[in-house]
């Protein structure tokens, strides 16, 4: 493997989305430098676990996780750390390897191909299921078989997104790319909580590998406000205290506020004891927004708040959520930006409200990793000219509303684009990933010193003054004079 061919990445954040995006768009990755400073170097338990949830639904993926000069072998292929041997699947077998790096900690990927399936995974308890049902989420539209998995675990943690906002926020922007009747569901059958889990969620997604182009720049207005008050192994009139103090925060904005009770005894009710609310908030145009609060662990050394408390905390969230604005929640950003990032042909727009901090990083990594780039407008500044009652819904809370547009080959604005008749072409070459996500980055040929390696140039304008190799899985087509295509 030449050392160009890698893609060269730094640190253990956004360790999902190199991983999906490096399957997405087949290209190698090494991560490097993974907590080198720490205590414990290299990567955590739960990161292994990811790894091998990437192992489970791929074919052919080589991981090769390097931690102070050892490596672990592994007979499917994959090469792995000796503290990875618990958290891998049964049946693996390692020979133990000397001098491959020493003194670094480090990860290399090479993607497979994407097979899906039915399984059933342990997630253990260092994070949330929902840590692991991001990446899922992702890439389950271009999976060869659908996915069926059930996932064990933690369905609720604090601070951390949970499975009920996965359901609420996130699969309704999924539904928009990826039509669907009644294959893609989110089913809680346990919920696990802090320290001991016993959670338990079932996932099911249908497979589409064109997504479909969308443009939602009408986030509505708030119709209703619906939620979950859940407590297990607990009083079951702590949930109703939730209800009154969220019920007492939003009463002043809109009355049709609707809380439910969610008590699980049992198996259903996991390990361990908890209680939390969560709450959504839905428009006229079908847009959700969410906030949740939720007890800390027995063992927590953090102060624990009155159930009244909680729920008034989860109302000024959810509040907070709807001041920011925009057709989506702002956790479920990322996953519509990818997603316009793999839509076929046609221009894709998105509503957001101020963009997250994960957001931003996330479109840097597809920029990285497709060349795509999105063309991003102040809505304010986009509707100061006309402002008619339409446009003034739109505007209603946070003003730091941004509009995103996204077209399949993107990779800079139209308006900073020569015009087409202006411009001076060499032959023009089209390559096509015919991988899991489709996706096309135009090349102009140009005579190198090395063979199949290309200077990247769109409308005759040069990408980041970069090198990119043609390599195994992408087809090239150039274009003649009379617009035939030839392969």
């Amino acid at each position: 493997m030449q050392e160009s061919e890698i893609i060269i990445l730094e640190g253990s954040n956004f360790f999902r989305q190199y991983l999906v995006y490096s399957i997405l768009s087949g290209r190698r990755i090494s991560i490097r430098n993974i907590r080198p400073y720490d205590d414990s170097p290299g990567i955590k338990d739960f990161e292994y676990k990811l790894l091998s949830l990437i192992d489970l639904i791929t074919n052919g993926s080589e991981i090769d996780i390097n931690k102070t000069g050892n490596q672990y072998i592994g007979h499917q292929g994959s090469q792995v750390s000796q503290e990875a041997c618990l958290a891998l699947p049964v049946g693996f077998h390692f020979v133990k390897c000397y001098n491959c790096y020493a003194n670094c900690t480090q990860v290399d990927f090479s993607p497979g191909t994407l097979q899906g399936g039915s399984f059933e995974f342990q997630c253990g308890v260092e994070r949330c299921i929902s840590y692991f049902l991001e990446p899922l989420i992702f890439l389950a539209p271009f999976c060869k078989i659908a996915i069926n998995g059930n996932l064990k675990g933690l369905t609720n943690v604090p601070d951390e997104l949970s499975v009920d906002a996965i359901n609420s926020t996130w699969l309704p922007v999924f539904s928009r790319f990826v039509p669907t009747d009644d294959d893609l569901y989110l089913k809680i059958n346990a919920r696990g909580f802090l320290p001991d889990a016993g959670g338990s969620v079932t996932f099911c997604s249908p497979i589409k590998k064109n997504l479909r182009p969308v443009q939602f720049v009408k986030p509505g207005k708030i119709c209703k406000i619906r939620g979950l008050a859940y407590v297990c192994k607990v009083s079951p009139s702590i949930a109703s205290r939730m209800i009154e103090g969220a019920k007492k925060m939003l009463h002043g904005y809109i009355s049709d506020v609707y809380i439910t009770i969610d008590q699980r005894k049992g198996p259903q009710g996991g390990l361990s004891p908890g209680f939390g609310i969560f709450i959504t908030a839905s428009t006229t145009e079908g847009v959700s927004y969410s906030a949740e609060a939720m007890s800390n662990p027995k063992d927590s050394q953090k102060i624990q708040l009155i159930p009244e408390e909680i729920g008034a905390e989860a109302a000024k969230r959810l509040l907070n959520e709807i001041y920011k604005g925009g057709c989506t929640d702002s956790s479920a950003q990322a996953l519509a930006t990818t997603f316009m990032t793999l839509c076929d042909k046609d221009v894709s727009k998105f509503l957001f409200g101020p963009l997250s901090f994960y957001c931003v990083h996330t479109m840097r990594n597809l920029r990285l990793f497709f060349n795509h780039t999105f063309k991003l407008d102040e809505l304010w500044k986009l509707e100061k000219k006309e402002f008619d009652e339409e446009k003034k819904s739109r505007c209603t809370g946070s003003e730091d509303k941004c509009l995103l547009t996204c077209k399949e080959g993107n990779l800079q604005d139209s308006e900073d684009c020569l015009e087409e008749e202006n411009l001076l072409h060499s032959l023009p070459c089209q390559i096509e990933f015919t991988g899991p996500a489709p996706v096309s980055v135009y090349f102009n040929k140009e005579n190198l010193h090395h063979e199949n390696v290309r200077a990247a140039s769109f409308r005759g304008h040069m990408l980041l003054n970069k090198l990119v190799k043609v390599s195994e899985g992408y087809e090239i087509y150039t274009v003649s004079e009379s617009n035939a295509e030839t392969k």
